[in-house]
């Protein structure tokens, strides 16, 4: 069995990701706005213009701020105005709309770059990657485990369409399923045509939320998941309900269902012999992950350990985490893409 981390790299990576073809393609922390800009669907249009508007408000014309850095400012800003109370320029209701505003932001830039189109409009078809596609008809096996810490479907859509044998929705997502198993709806939509048994399915743990997850209270771990068709798609001047961990410093990941997810997640990599990492830069600033991987890994037991990324800064950070599981005999490869990891037989490293 082997653990497989994906990363925001592994679907801009994807094989339909052109963009002399298609302006906005799936985006990273360092060019969200970049891509939010180039949203062409006509129903987004107020949005994108009112979120660029709230970036403009707190940080300038000519803003160069990442994702995170903006949840972040909104999130210690909410903070600081309800500990001292409302200033002249920061009021608590236009913090918290901003916020919301950003969120519904990241469903519009999911749906513009990894849905079909037609037109200016988005199709209910997603693109189908062929990377991810042989990944899981040739790489993955039955009981593998997953961790993702991306918002994006692009991985839940083919286990759906090519997971056959190896992956159960209804088991694969780690969520409490009550004493009956009725604590997770929606899931006969995200199954193979050949589910696998609840023993033998893949797990599949996305730490940071899903735009098709519904979380009844995600601090209750007794909470009622339901998992949605249309994970970016909504009619105009709608907003999208979905449950996500916000790129912000204060993540609420130890608590109630995402507590459950994180924990599982622990275990997994404290039995894993083989990591491979795809498209998973470690940022330094997400601390939360880092100590999640770096006291998690049982000391000196890796086999092998898989790096996928172009990066060079990027792979000395993830062995640096990972260093702790090694001794001599470990087997450490690098591979710059996606593409050249798939074609090399996984006997390479699952030794």
């Amino acid at each position: 069995m082997a653990l497989f981390i994906f990363g925001a790299g592994a679907t801009r990576g994807a094989s339909f990701v052109n963009p002399k073809r298609f302006a906005c393609i799936p985006p990273l922390d360092r060019d969200f706005f970049t891509q939010l800009q180039r949203v062409a669907n006509p129903k987004h249009k107020n949005l994108v213009r009112d979120v660029i508007k709230d970036v403009v408000q707190l940080f300038g014309a000519n803003f160069d701020a990442t994702m995170e850095t903006v949840f972040t400012t909104l999130e210690q800003t909410i903070r600081m105005v309800k500990a001292t109370g409302e200033s002249r320029d920061f009021q608590l209701a236009d913090l918290q709309a901003k916020r919301d505003r950003l969120e519904q932001a990241i469903a519009a830039v999911l749906e513009e770059s990894l849905m079909q189109k037609t037109g200016n409009t988005s199709s209910l078809k997603p693109k189908r990657c062929q990377q991810h596609q042989e990944f899981v008809t040739k790489i993955l096996q039955p009981k593998d485990t997953l961790i993702s810490f991306n918002y994006d479907c692009l991985l839940d859509f083919m286990l759906k369409f090519r997971g056959g044998k190896k992956w159960n929705a209804h088991y694969g997502y780690g969520f409490n399923l009550g004493s009956r198993g009725s604590a997770i709806s929606g899931d006969d939509f995200w199954q193979p045509n050949n589910p696998a048994s609840a023993n033998d399915t893949v797990s599949f743990y996305k730490l940071h939320g899903s735009l098709h997850f519904q979380i009844s209270d995600a601090e209750d771990t007794t909470s009622d998941v339901k998992l949605k068709k249309r994970p970016y798609t909504k009619q105009a001047g709608e907003s999208l309900n979905f449950t996500i961990i916000p790129p912000e410093s204060n993540k609420e990941y130890d608590k109630g269902a995402f507590g459950e997810l994180w924990s599982k997640a622990s275990d997994a990599i404290y039995r894993s012999e083989h990591i491979v990492v795809i498209g998973y830069s470690l940022p330094p600033t997400d601390l939360h992950s880092t100590t999640l991987f770096r006291t998690s890994v049982r000391g000196g037991k890796l086999k092998s350990l898989v790096v996928v990324n172009p990066d060079r800064d990027a792979r000395k950070r993830i062995r640096s985490v990972f260093q702790r599981g090694f001794d001599e005999t470990t087997r450490v490869l690098s591979f710059d893409y996606f593409s050249e990891f798939l074609v090399a037989d996984r006997s390479l490293w699952d030794l």
